[in-house]
């Protein structure tokens, strides 16, 4: 962590309780290690995506989608397109109502209504006081509270890898996500760590991972991050990802996200054409 991102969380933690500080990164590159604060924080993904670990979890938020972030929460953030541009609003928890606190880690997807709220929210400087400007302030923090009726949980892609129980098995999906877009087989990860193809599938199977499906969601989430980037042909991307046809592409790509690959960049290239105007 440089010492402007230890500047800020230092900022972060000594604002007032009734302070929400906004923040805007420009087209830049992410990665932020291991740390936490004390504000609750919203990220919208206005470009790119985003990978956030938190504990032993490791969660992906594509574009146009807002992960909520508890405070006190170690978290790391990084990012495997080339540009990322996010709006980040930070705000004490103390400021929600017990009763519709949103206390855990979630992914959210977005509409225009989300959407136009945010970008009106981020054209506000970068503090909203309560004191100064205490109808704003109301406003926001009851917007923030209305995020969980107002979109719906993402779930498809959200959780991409847990450290297993057994620690035998972490190195191996190590292995497998690093190995994702190639055309990857049981019998040659189990090969790799000398061990035959059934013990292997037991101790998937034990933890509750399938093979193919494990593969197939790292190679989806690798196809939403080159859509975000652009420049390449579906077909470019498909064989990139570890899929042996565009049609494999297309079929697995539906089954997982609920829609097609070219309606899905279809919509990136909107989004991306919205947050250039903005």
């Amino acid at each position: 962590m440089n010492q402007e991102q230890k500047d800020y969380i230092s900022l972060l933690n000594s604002s007032s309780e009734n302070d929400i500080l906004i923040k805007k990164t420009g087209w830049e590159e992410i990665s932020l290690h291991a740390h936490s604060h004390e504000k609750y924080q919203i990220i919208y993904t206005l470009s790119g995506t985003l990978h956030i670990q938190i504990d032993s979890d490791s969660y992906f938020v594509p574009e146009k989608h807002i992960a909520w972030i508890p405070g006190d929460v170690i978290h790391e953030i990084n990012s495997n397109n080339r540009q990322v541009s996010l709006v980040i609003f930070y705000f004490s928890p103390l400021c929600q109502p017990e009763n519709i606190r949103t206390s855990s880690f979630c992914i959210y997807n977005t509409n225009s209504v989300i959407g136009e709220n945010i970008k009106y929210l981020a054209s506000c400087g970068d503090c909203i006081k309560s004191e100064d400007r205490g109808v704003l302030f109301d406003f926001a923090i009851s917007f923030f509270n209305l995020l969980p009726t107002l979109s719906y949980k993402v779930d498809f892609l959200l959780k991409t890898m847990s450290i297993p129980n057994d620690h035998r098995l972490y190195p191996v999906l190590c292995y497998m996500r690093e190995h994702a877009f190639r055309n990857l087989k049981i019998e040659q990860v189990a090969a790799e760590f000398n061990i035959s193809v059934r013990n292997l599938s037991r101790l998937l199977h034990d933890s509750g991972i399938r093979f193919n499906s494990f593969i197939n969601r790292h190679r989806v989430n690798r196809a939403i991050e080159l859509f975000s980037d652009g420049g390449k042909t579906m077909q470019q991307i498909a064989y990139e990802t570890g899929f042996s046809t565009p049609n494999n592409f297309n079929r697995v790509f539906k089954q997982i996200t609920g829609t097609s690959p070219s309606l899905y960049e279809k919509g990136v290239t909107d989004n991306k054409k919205s947050a250039i105007e903005q």
